[in-house]
């Protein structure tokens, strides 16, 4: 059995070692449990939303992912579990499930789940148990329907124009938006982010044409990057900033 674990409790403070320690006292040790990140900055559930989109297709089916970003910890916000490429996921209902199209939701009941749980580490005392009932009652055996997810970070259609987001920033400052190589399948006249504007995507980060640049990254998601350079930094750009893409 695989878990997976994606949270933003950095390596301090022994949070991430009593998630272990309550998975294997319920899985047994001989779970297996991969550490995604544990570094996405605090509640940066955007952030948690690109890893989670870009890293759950590459697991095998039926792996469970435990997602905890989560500024909402203890409120009456949803803990969901979702089915996505034939994996699991399990986290708050919040922007961290934004850029997935589940097959199922299903809201949990956190009381039957445990009444005992803390209100300030739902992620030990919800999360991990909640990933233990569905591998050992099935999917379809815990909670209830839930038809939608609350976030969504599907790109805007109209007037031969699409408009999307960006919705991740890496470590070398790149910036990735929500549009993806799909869109642009058809070809564009010109793509703008705040008052920088690209007529054609380049294929590597180091390009003789210009120092910054535009591109599909090895996850089919445009990217703007600058070399050797940080994009984010050198233009202003920030997390949910308007990128434009202007369709023939």
């Amino acid at each position: 059995m695989i878990i997976t674990l994606t949270t933003d409790f950095s390596d301090s403070g022994g949070f991430v070692a009593q998630l272990k320690a309550e998975l294997i006292k319920l899985f047994g040790e001989e779970v297996k449990i991969i550490d995604i990140t544990h570094n996405i900055k605090p509640f940066n559930s955007l952030e948690a939303a690109y890893i989670v989109r870009t890293t759950v297709p590459e697991f095998p089916e039926n792996t469970i992912h435990i997602v905890v970003v989560d500024p909402g910890v203890g409120t009456d916000r949803d803990i969901v579990a979702v089915k996505y490429k034939n994996q699991y996921i399990v986290s708050p209902d919040n922007e961290a499930l934004a850029l997935i199209e589940p097959e199922a939701i299903r809201k949990l009941d956190r009381t039957e789940i445990n009444p005992n749980s803390s209100k300030t580490f739902e992620a030990r005392d919800i999360m991990v148990r909640a990933a233990w009932l569905l591998h050992k009652n099935g999917f379809e055996n815990i909670g209830e329907p839930k038809d939608n997810l609350t976030e969504s970070l599907k790109v805007e259609e109209k007037n031969k124009k699409i408009i999307g987001k960006i919705v991740y920033i890496d470590n070398f400052g790149n910036c990735i938006s929500n549009v993806t190589q799909d869109h642009l399948k058809n070809g564009f006249t010109r793509i703008k982010l705040k008052n920088l504007e690209f007529r054609h995507l380049e294929e590597t980060y180091h390009s003789p044409t210009s120092l910054y640049k535009a591109l599909i990254n090895s996850a089919g998601f445009l990217e703007f990057a600058y070399f050797k350079k940080r994009f984010s930094d050198e233009f202003g750009i920030d997390y949910l900033d308007e990128v434009e893409v202007y369709l023939p």
